[in-house]
């Protein structure tokens, strides 16, 4: 959808124009996990718009955790606003998100 996998490296070895890591985790009523997939689907489409308008963003991952009716997404995005932009866009409640690592990136970086 627009984002790179890797981030560049420039000539001083560090990163430019790196996208950022976030997770979003709900805690949610009791749900049929079809409303999930719909809300995934909005989810991903406001992504998709949210980049062609130049506001890059992602979901790279989404678990749902039935026992705990937890939904935890990762996503990579241009900043913590555009993660916010894209929940309105898709009609869902702006969540709580945090700042996160994706410690495979560092790991394939340093190689």
């Amino acid at each position: 959808m627009g984002v790179p996998p890797l981030p560049a490296r420039v000539p001083d070895g560090k990163t430019a124009n790196v996208d950022k890591y976030y997770m979003v985790d709900w805690v949610l009523p009791p749900t049929q996990l079809v409303d999930l997939q719909t809300a995934q689907r909005a989810i991903n489409e406001a992504g998709r718009r949210l980049t062609e308008e130049g506001h890059r963003v992602r979901c790279l991952h989404s678990t749902y955790v039935p026992a705990q009716r937890r939904w935890v997404c990762v996503f990579s995005a241009s900043s913590a606003e555009a993660i916010r932009k894209t929940h309105e866009i898709a009609q869902l409640p702006v969540p709580h998100i945090e700042s996160a690592l994706d410690l495979t990136l560092m790991d394939r970086l340093a190689g």
